[in-house]
């Protein structure tokens, strides 16, 4: 599936430091009270989210390294998010820039020179750099719009196209027996057959869906619609 997805949405590697490269363009013209803003995540401001990006590339660093062990033991992914975090509040934002900076440099420098197929070790076993690195320029997407960085006119298409790509190959990959279908019109027919669900959605809200900023009420209050958004929430972050 890996070597499929490769061949589909070739590496992500260039698509991750244009991401790198906006969303540093507008912290570094962010003011002290931009950075304390509050952010479509919960219970976290400007300065957390991006504390939360410089954990991260702590952890891709530690991939790199295959020294995953590195970074200690935790109970699962959502208490190293917000561990990691508490442990930066501490600093002032222009010290969370900094290490963010340096490392997410450093990350797209050694994955830029990577072959696109060699595996990486991660915390879910091997995985292609290629389409780690789409999975992280799709975190930097998402939580680039949580926290208000605005898209250039220029970008939007172009941006939304690969975000729509790659969420495809994400619920499919995750092989939960959702079949996804661009429609004539433009937008996106999702399929549960066996939950006999569908959802006729956009491709703006089927990106959001799958990286879990899709309000329920947005789209159906029924059951079994609610249930297949659940279900399609496999790019889900804090």
């Amino acid at each position: 599936m890996q070597h499929e997805g490769l061949a589909r949405l070739g590496s992500g590697a260039a698509v991750l430091a244009d991401e790198g490269r906006h969303l540093r363009a507008w912290l570094t013209a962010a003011d002290t009270a931009a950075w304390r803003r509050r952010t479509r995540c919960t219970e976290w401001n400007v300065q957390d989210v991006v504390a939360h990006l410089a954990s991260g590339e702590l952890y891709n660093q530690a991939c790199l390294r295959d020294d995953i062990a590195s970074l200690g033991e935790w109970a699962d992914d959502e208490a190293y998010n917000v561990g990691q975090v508490e442990m930066r509040r501490h600093l002032s934002h222009l010290d969370v820039f900094a290490e963010w900076d340096e490392r997410h440099r450093d990350v797209v420098a050694a994955w830029g020179a990577m072959d696109p197929a060699d595996p990486l070790t991660t915390s879910w076993g091997p995985y292609l750099v290629g389409l780690q690195a789409w999975h992280i320029a799709s975190e930097y997407a998402t939580h680039a719009d949580d926290i208000g960085v605005p898209v250039p006119a220029e970008r939007t298409a172009a941006r939304l196209d690969w975000r729509f790509a790659f969420s495809r190959y994400a619920v499919e990959e995750c092989e939960r027996g959702i079949t996804v279908e661009p429609t004539e019109n433009g937008g996106v027919l999702v399929r549960d057959a066996a939950a006999a669900a569908e959802l006729d959605l956009t491709r703006e809200q089927f990106v959001a869906a799958v990286s879990a900023r899709l309000p329920y009420d947005s789209v159906s209050d029924g059951p079994a619609a609610r249930a297949l958004l659940r279900r399609m929430k496999v790019l889900v972050g804090p």
